[in-house]
């Protein structure tokens, strides 16, 4: 990918800086203009479109990887064949092309993990708060290790399939999260 003068690790640090803009904005004005137009968006419906969001993000980057493999020099073998200069030329596309995937992963960071500490202090018993506030962090570590988990599929050409199986795990985790607790959001305000 080219980088167009930006150093590689800046397009990622733009996945913090959505996290810090998209949270006040949704604080300031999505939630209020729902609850003025009197559209209920609860938690658990917070956290329904967090997973699409996630989804959405991951098929955006399944695309982006499409693309890559579909300019040259290398094709789907970037930074590998001759012309890639030993592993410096990469194919010839922007690495701003990712910025929506930061941008879909910070949305779904401020509407996931946000409303999740939220809720779960709320809905605890005042002398389990701490443990479940622990609990919370414990998923943060599943969910580590089971991206170190699936960490060898991140190589050329399989990538692509760890993006598609990621979003449609997502809509699929998304749709059965709905179903299960919906019902909470009917309790909460």
């Amino acid at each position: 990918m080219r980088l167009d003068g930006v150093p590689n690790n800046a397009i990622k640090a733009i996945n913090p800086v959505f996290c810090v803009i998209l949270g006040p904005l949704l604080q300031r004005y999505l939630y209020p203009g729902l609850r003025q137009a009197r559209i209920r968006f609860g938690p658990i419906a917070r956290m329904t479109r967090a997973f699409i969001a996630m989804s959405g993000s991951m098929a955006f980057a399944a695309g982006v990887q499409t693309s890559i493999y579909s300019r040259g020099p290398c094709y789907d073998e970037p930074l590998a064949c001759g012309a890639a200069d030993g592993g410096t030329v990469g194919n010839d596309i922007s690495a701003w092309v990712q910025i929506p995937i930061f941008f879909f992963l910070g949305l779904a960071e401020i509407l996931e993990f946000t409303t999740l500490a939220e809720y779960s202090y709320s809905e605890a018993p005042t002398n389990m708060r701490t443990l479940v506030q622990s609990l919370v962090q414990v998923n943060s570590g599943i969910g580590s290790a089971l991206g170190m988990a699936v960490s060898p599929l991140s190589k050329d050409l399989w990538i692509l399939y760890l993006y598609t199986g990621l979003a449609a795990t997502m809509i699929a985790v998304a749709s059965v999260f709905w179903v299960v607790f919906h019902r909470y959001d009917r309790n909460h305000q």
